[in-house]
């Protein structure tokens, strides 16, 4: 599995995680391991395509993702 297919699939589980607590969930649930900030750079290409989306968390300020969607129904074909 690749890190692309990983950080979807975490985001695919579970919604609103940081990309430390994605690289986290990657790590436990498919063995891959990556940093945080590859996380993000894995993320940004699908966030200009709207696949993901992302904003601030309001009680802790870190940037959370989630599958838009649009992103969920691209991913289900």
């Amino acid at each position: 599995m690749t890190n692309k297919e990983a950080v979807l699939g975490v985001l695919k589980e579970y919604s609103c995680l940081t990309s430390s607590q994605i690289q986290g969930f990657a790590n436990r649930m498919f063995n891959v391991h990556m940093s945080p900030n590859s996380a993000s750079g894995i993320i940004r290409p699908y966030i200009n395509q709207g696949i993901i989306a992302k904003s601030p968390d309001p009680n802790s300020g870190k940037m959370v993702y989630w599958l838009t969607d649009y992103g969920k129904e691209q991913l289900n074909k």
